[in-house]
């Protein structure tokens, strides 16, 4: 079996129209654009797999060495990357008619939890993601904080909406120091949905880890491990995240996390092929008992269907990954076209009496802006919100417009 053809196309899934202008605005066009990359084989098979983003050059670098290959010479390889392996093991799992994750090992779970995930926005738009959220089935939502949003009054408003159970998963960015990660961890605490806490502090500072996890009410989670996983043995953390790692290099640190008996999950940026080929891996792995993270429910179609249920997704049993692509929804996806971005002004309000304006999307602005602004600094609990003023076509709009060319503008209004 030699892979022969390789199939590009550019996908533009649509983002749901409740909250599309607040994830662009966000993110920019980060979230408008797949790729969905179909490999063909000499005997007639198909793999399907796909990675976040257009048809970029240096991502097409990395499928092109699979051409004339066995697919299966890339089962477990450390340089494959984790955006080209779900059509691998969807192409030896085929040839060998049994489901992916018998290329892994014994299947441990049936049902594998997974997570929501979402951009931080007004406490009253993070309570209609989670809300959002459970009608697609999650009981974990996971969210960046910002500086430039209360967290706790996120908190808050999601609680009151709530349903018993359901969690969720704070990554703080690694941007404080223990001691007031450890008071937001006490804050947080009086919310019985605050479920876990990732990357606290820099990756490096292991101390700082420890110290946490010894004093923290809210279970950490360490993403980019400096020491490849070993800091399982150590003790540096409650669990760990597998964050867009190569299949290979999953499998030796799940081996860390099973010896050190300790929980991590993994986190994939995809739709619901990136899902399903998550699902296959947790179903073999011993210790991916965690909430295990992508980014299907961010759109309101895709080209697979893998459902949702309880806060989990089934194993599929079918040969390979076991789902099927939907060539009428792939064509329809890949010939829609992408609006541009909402014209409107970031507003953020700080205090006291203090407004800033400046130009989206929000990951354009300085990392630490919060830091430069009256009123806010290091903290989670500031009295700070970051809103959106659409142009409504009025002479403020305009010439405000006009004096964020140059970067953000802040007016003391009172």
């Amino acid at each position: 079996m030699r892979i022969t053809d390789i199939e590009l196309h550019e996908i533009h899934p649509p983002i749901p129209e409740w909250n599309r202008d607040e994830v662009r605005l966000s993110s920019g066009g980060n979230w408008d654009t797949r790729t969905v990359v179909v490999l063909h084989t000499d005997n007639g098979l198909e793999g399907i797999t796909e990675w976040e983003g257009p048809c970029r050059d240096v991502r097409v670098a990395d499928v092109e060495p699979l051409r004339g290959t066995n697919p299966a010479r890339w089962l477990g390889h450390p340089s494959l990357p984790i955006w080209i392996a779900p059509a691998i093991y969807d192409l030896v799992g085929k040839a060998m008619e049994v489901p992916a994750y018998q290329l892994i090992g014994p299947k441990v779970r049936s049902w594998v939890p997974v997570s929501s995930w979402t951009v931080s926005q007004t406490p009253a738009r993070m309570a209609q993601e989670l809300e959002d959220a459970v009608s697609k089935g999650h009981r974990w939502l996971k969210f960046h904080t910002y500086h430039l949003h209360n967290v706790i009054e996120q908190t808050r408003a999601m609680q009151q909406v709530a349903p018993d159970g359901f969690k969720i998963h704070y990554d703080i960015n690694f941007d404080n120091s223990p001691d007031e990660v450890l008071t937001l961890a006490r804050q947080l605490a009086q919310f019985p949905a605050a479920g876990l806490i990732e990357d606290p502090v820099r990756s490096h500072d292991l101390q700082g880890h420890i110290h946490l996890r010894e004093r923290s009410p809210l279970p950490i989670i360490l993403h980019h491990c400096p020491l490849g996983g070993r800091e399982a043995m150590m003790g540096v953390a409650d669990g760990y995240m597998l964050g867009h790692s190569p299949v290979g290099q999953t499998l030796r640190r799940a081996g860390l996390y099973e010896a050190a008996n300790v929980p991590f999950m993994m986190q994939n940026n995809g739709g619901n092929i990136t899902l399903a080929m998550v699902v296959h891996m947790a179903a073999a792995l011993e210790r991916a008992t965690l909430h295990h993270v992508t980014l299907g429910r961010m759109w309101s179609e895709d080209v697979v269907e893998l459902p949702v249920i309880g806060g989990q997704v089934e194993v599929p049993e079918r040969p390979g990954l076991g789902i099927t692509l939907d060539r009428e929804k792939l064509l329809r996806l890949t010939e829609r076209s992408v609006d541009p971005l909402p014209n409107a002004l970031l507003r953020i309000d700080h205090g006291p009496g203090y407004v800033t304006c400046a130009r989206p999307p929000i990951i354009n602005l300085p990392r630490d802006i919060h830091l430069h602004l009256p009123g806010v600094g290091d903290g989670y609990d500031l009295p700070v919100d970051l809103t959106y003023w659409h142009n409504d076509a009025s002479a403020a709009f305009e010439k405000m417009w006009s004096q964020t060319a140059a970067g953000p503008m802040t007016e003391k209004i009172n």
